[in-house]
């Protein structure tokens, strides 16, 4: 098959849906004679930052001299972009080769009596055996749903991360937080130690889960914490604060808190550009596993600041084994790493333009908490496409404040939500509903373009903000660049 062939298969694999489980995918695997086993594997999953944390650490392996796959979905624009040989996505022909390949054996398991397998699961296989072909030594490796039965949970990793748990996928992971929790440490294996951001009871369970497989644990929060440097008198510490532990808070919060933490060697808070282009990071920790460092961080947003500590965690655990991973390409790693459509700015002429990825409650919130760290003063434009199946009114109430702008659009989705009830939902006076997400831009960019002239006599920057779903953010981008 061609490329133009290829995604013209993968589509029609549409029709067998998400259909959970690893036995369709350890049979495909075997007759590729597991290539899963040819190389080092990092394993990620997480309800928000499981894709920046993904590219964090390919990029440190990458910066050690290490040649290192990473694989991630969704894409925003093209398949190729799952697949990453050593920081270049795959070409279109090797990726139409691959999944030639793993037709041919879906059409001789459907042969063998076995049901054939679903898109995501033909993905992984091809991902890996890609991989193979690369002669990777590490493959990194993001989760697609869940973690215990999703089709990437075939491989015994260096070290498993698990960034956080909240309520997603609710209805094929158990139907409680704690079900998604038992879900998400079922990538936890035998001895392999585990990295977690996660708190309260989803910590619990994990921690559980941990020590039924005899896997040390390290949580944020706990064994290691990361702040973003910023003079202390200009803190806003909220009076509600009290004793709440690091563990529960909020990205945006961890660094309030870190002098409370007696067991870590908290050495000093010095001033610092703190804008998203330049956001330096201390990492602290009395693990004698990690090291205590700053480090420059590339990507932008506060939620970046916890994400790059889960990563710089989980690299020096895997330090421990490997000599060429080393303080010094962590942090060329973290100075130069990229990860599209997670608090991207893109300036335009005066004003901002900020593509985010955020389209569950906890992925708002943290864009809610960057936007307010970053632009406090901001006149706000928002264009949003959100899935029907999410707590759409939960999210904008998070979001919106009164005085905010939006424009409400319709992501390129079967599941995506009416425009027209989202606006009925939103508590703003200024909002309208554009179904056709290019003019809902077009439209946004008017409005921000306005509000760059009004600035001019004194009035706050503008920053028009696209968000609300995956679907919506790669489209809006591709037409952006």
């Amino acid at each position: 098959m061609n490329y133009s062939e290829s995604l013209q298969y993968l589509e029609e694999l549409n029709t067998f849906g998400v259909n959970l489980g690893l036995g369709r995918i350890q049979r495909l695997l075997e007759l590729m004679d597991n290539p899963q086993n040819k190389y080092k594997t990092v394993h990620i999953t997480g309800t928000n930052g499981k894709g920046s944390v993904t590219s964090m650490i390919t990029e440190i392996l990458r910066k050690s001299g290490i040649r290192v796959g990473m694989y991630t979905s969704p894409h925003l624009e093209s398949y190729t972009e799952r697949v990453n040989i050593d920081g270049d996505e795959i070409s279109q022909e090797k990726l139409a080769a691959a999944i030639t390949v793993v037709r041919d054996l879906c059409d001789f398991m459907v042969g063998e009596g076995n049901e054939h397998p679903t898109q995501f699961e033909v993905l992984t296989a091809a991902a890996l055996y890609l991989f193979m072909k690369e002669k990777v030594e590490y493959a990194v490796i993001e989760v697609g749903l869940g973690g215990l039965l999703d089709s990437t949970n075939v491989i015994t990793p260096e070290v498993s991360v698990i960034t956080n748990v909240s309520f997603e996928h609710a209805d094929k992971c158990g139907g409680t937080l704690a079900g998604i929790a038992k879900h998400k440490a079922g990538i936890i294996k035998p001895g392999v130690p585990v990295i977690t951001g996660a708190d309260g009871t989803a910590l619990d369970i994990i921690q559980r889960v941990a020590a039924d497989n005899k896997a040390d644990i390290y949580v944020l929060g706990r064994d290691f914490a990361a702040n973003a440097i910023k003079p202390l008198g200009q803190l806003s510490i909220p009076p509600n604060l009290g004793n709440t532990s690091v563990g529960n808070m909020s990205p945006s919060m961890i660094y309030l808190q870190i002098e409370a933490l007696s067991a870590l060697p908290y050495s000093r808070c010095e001033p610092a550009d703190n804008t998203p282009n330049n956001q330096l990071v201390e990492f602290v920790s009395h693990c004698d596993q990690m090291a205590s460092m700053d480090y420059k961080l590339a990507l932008k947003g506060l939620h970046q600041v916890q994400n790059s500590a889960l990563a710089a965690g989980a690299a020096m655990v895997l330090a421990i084994n490997d000599l060429r991973i080393t303080r010094r390409a962590l942090k060329k790693a973290m100075a130069a790493v990229q990860w599209p459509g997670r608090f991207e700015v893109m300036p335009r002429d005066g004003y901002k333009l900020i593509i985010d990825g955020a389209h569950n409650p906890a992925g708002i919130r943290i864009l809610r908490d960057s936007l307010d760290y970053y632009y406090p003063d901001s006149r706000r434009i928002f264009v949003l496409g959100i899935l029907r199946d999410k707590d759409f009114e939960g999210m904008l109430e998070l979001l919106l404040r009164p005085e905010d702008r939006v424009i409400f659009t319709t992501p390129s989705s079967e599941r995506a939500a009416d425009p027209v009830e989202l606006l009925e939902c939103a508590a703003v006076e200024a909002k309208e509903a554009i179904g056709d997400a290019q003019k809902a831009l077009e439209r946004s960019m008017e409005l921000a373009e306005a509000g760059t002239e009004d600035s001019e006599d004194g009035a706050p920057e503008t920053i028009l903000v696209c968000a609300g779903s995956l679907y919506l953010i790669g489209y809006l981008r591709s037409l952006l660049k």
